[in-house]
């Protein structure tokens, strides 16, 4: 019982990160109808830039801010340039966008720094934490800390704040939005920017597991859409769930099912995924969007 808990432990750890990756995915898609899929890009640009500024002598914990909000920055930047020519387009034209921003990129990290794989502290420190029998590390305790912290502030900030409201009104009808007098375009740069500082955290929470390297947030990513796929895309309750189902059965798989270790661990989720779409082609908290004449 003690090795399941651990097991069950390890994998919401690892879920968190994929969480906040989906969370990013579903505050962009409930907006714009768009799949960012240079989302896990952006988390690396993040990342890299918390350990430059590390190795330059900052402190992480002045630089994880600091990198946050330039994240947030570069987001709507990115979204006032690049993707607002061609918001309403047809669903090619968006992909294409962000499947070149993806590359595009992935080209300028290997040019700025390289193609190498660097060590990234933690920003917890290197200790094990017992919990009884229970042994963690403190960068698991410490990034999934963070990440229900990150999550519970986006809630908040959409239930409760104008800005939050406006641009769940925008998401829901931006027609009928404007007619109240809402602005949808800087809502929508809004909303990406918010997406790029959170998918920021997703990135430097993960860099002391995975090593910070231009290809790191690619396994993520692709778990992060099956977490938005499963949960049901657009919604953020669905993102985050979906996020950490699949941490955890990735880690009970890879650890009970015989021949499917390591990177085979995978196939499970994905198999409960592709039931659960099946019967439910939504996702999970998915709804579907009524349209009135």
């Amino acid at each position: 019982m003690t090795e399941f808990v651990q097991q069950l432990l390890g994998g919401f750890a690892t879920g968190s990160v994929y969480a906040l990756l989906a969370l990013s995915l579903s505050v962009i898609y409930s907006g714009t109808g768009i799949l960012n899929f240079a989302q896990g890009a952006m988390a690396v640009v993040s990342a890299f830039i918390c350990l430059t500024l590390a190795t330059d002598g900052w402190s992480l914990w002045l630089a994880i801010p600091v990198v946050i909000a330039l994240s947030a920055i570069m987001g709507a930047v990115v979204e006032r340039i690049l993707v607002k020519p061609v918001e309403g387009q047809p669903p090619l034209a968006l992909f294409t966008v962000t499947a070149a921003l993806l590359l595009g990129i992935g080209g300028l990290v290997s040019i700025i720094w390289d193609n190498e794989q660097h060590a990234f502290a933690s920003p917890f420190g290197s200790e094990a934490v017992h919990l009884g029998p229970i042994v963690l590390t403190a960068q698991q305790l410490g990034s999934t800390g963070v990440a229900v912290v990150v999550m519970v502030a986006v809630a908040v900030f959409f239930r409760y704040t104008d800005l939050g409201l406006c641009m769940r009104a925008v998401a829901i009808n931006a027609p009928s939005a404007v007619l109240l007098g809402i602005r949808p375009g800087i809502l929508i740069a809004a909303g990406w920017a918010l997406a790029a500082g959170v998918g920021a955290v997703a990135g430097i929470m993960a860099a002391p597991t995975l090593s910070v390297s231009s290809n790191m947030m690619d396994g993520p990513l692709l778990l992060a859409l099956a977490a938005a796929a499963l949960g049901g895309f657009g919604s953020r309750v669905g993102a985050v769930m979906g996020g950490l189902t699949i941490g955890v059965l990735d880690a009970l798989t890879g650890r009970y099912i015989p021949g499917l270790s390591g990177d085979l661990s995978i196939m499970l989720p994905f198999a409960v995924i592709w039931v659960v779409l099946m019967v439910r082609p939504l996702g999970v908290f998915g709804q579907a969007s009524a349209v009135r004449a």
